[in-house]
């Protein structure tokens, strides 16, 4: 015989039963020969149906064949107060086909901001990132503002730094509270490693330029605005504005869209930009004591820096890619290779990256060239999505 209560038990598990989404399945597909790792999949949250996302914040992505959730991060790419995007990285292996389910998962780990950036006001407005294996900064308005004003510590470039990183956990905001407070600088190792790549006004690690006449370069000042649109276990992402600038036909509109993924080397910089329809990224050549590695879409400056290796990489996808070219007239902060890009629609995509010796994340060069080659090729084969 039933009871009251075991009636009203029963009630509530009808209740919540009712309340739980059946799983919505998600099939990927991959045609490559070739482990994917590390490799974000998006999904745009306009594709799910009303169930799945009116409740995402307690929905997770369950991969039934190992029984466990995978780490998931949710985006709000226009800030407008609603996710618009579920972001995950599966594990698949090559020339396989994966079912994950979205469903209703009980308890979530707390995030880890793997993946992180921020303003830096109290460094003349450096924005920086970082994720599990590289750090980047690059120079604001109050850098600029110190030149124009004729005072000393500013710097007009929008060139990219390389911040050179031995450990997978944060350094930026360690770092820089240990130069504030404690006078410790971040130009030398302390066992986490140092910035001791030279910017200066070169292009550094994937800046701009659009090549004029008589090797005249047009290049943008630092960034005007900026706009930290998400940062968690996966990604950061975040806008950089800039003022109009002069290129050799006339003004030039540009923003960037940065993001760095967990467990990659290189990020991913979307421009929109106005004025031009060829534009190219470069890699400063420093002291003119490394190798050019010319691989069409993909290009890779090799060198010694300081008693270590370094290798810097500009990698873009095929439509966009026009040629390269190596600009050296052995006067500091001018001399570039650089890949050479064309602008379609009013809008640009390439990725810049990094391997350090120190960091001991590739065996040696030819491990760090074969997985730039592998991702080449992962760009251009995206993991195949459907929803069942």
């Amino acid at each position: 015989m039933f009871s009251i209560k075991t009636f009203k038990a029963l009630g509530l598990i009808a209740l919540l039963a009712s309340c739980t989404p059946d799983p919505f399945s998600i099939n990927l597909t991959n045609d490559l020969d070739l482990t994917r790792e590390n490799e974000t999949v998006e999904i745009a949250l306009s594709e799910l149906p009303e169930q799945i996302t009116s409740m995402i914040d307690r929905i997770g992505v369950y991969d039934p064949s190992e029984a466990t959730f995978l780490t998931t991060q949710l985006i709000d790419t226009d800030q407008d107060g609603m996710m618009d995007q579920l972001i995950f990285q599966p594990q698949m292996a090559p020339s396989s086909k994966m079912i994950l389910h979205l469903m209703e998962q009980s308890e979530k780990d707390a995030e880890v901001e793997n993946c992180f950036s921020r303003i830096v006001p109290t460094r003349i407005d450096d924005y920086t990132w970082e994720n599990d294996r590289v750090a980047f900064r690059t120079y604001g308005p109050a850098a600029q503002a110190l030149v124009e004003e004729g005072k000393e510590g500013g710097l007009i470039s929008s060139g990219i730094d390389c911040w050179l990183k031995k450990v997978n956990y944060p350094v930026i905001n360690k770092w820089y509270k240990d130069s504030e407070e404690n006078g410790i600088s971040y130009h030398e190792d302390h066992g986490e490693g140092l910035d001791n790549y030279h910017v200066g006004i070169s292009r550094g690690a994937g800046g701009l330029a659009i090549k004029g006449e008589d090797d005249q370069y047009f290049v943008s000042k630092n960034f005007t605005s900026h706009k930290t649109l998400a940062t968690g276990p996966l990604r950061t992402l975040f806008q950089l504005n800039y003022a109009d600038w002069e290129g050799p036909q006339g003004i030039i509109k540009e923003q960037k869209t940065i993001s760095l993924d967990y467990g990659n080397n290189l990020m991913k910089i979307e421009v929109s930009i106005q004025g031009t329809d060829k534009i190219s990224a470069g890699i400063s050549l420093q002291e003119n004591n490394g190798t050019v590695i010319d691989k069409n879409n993909l290009i890779i400056f090799k060198q010694n820096h300081f008693e270590t290796t370094l290798s810097n990489v500009i990698l873009s996808p095929s439509k966009h890619f026009e040629g390269s070219h190596v600009y050296n007239p052995q006067i500091k902060d001018q001399n570039h290779v650089f890949l050479d890009l064309k602008i379609l629609n009013q809008s640009l995509v390439y990725y810049v990256g990094f391997n350090w010796s120190e960091s001991n994340q590739f065996s040696d060069h030819d491990a760090w060239e074969k997985h730039l080659n592998d991702l080449a090729k992962k760009i251009e084969n995206k993991i195949k999505i459907n929803f069942k």
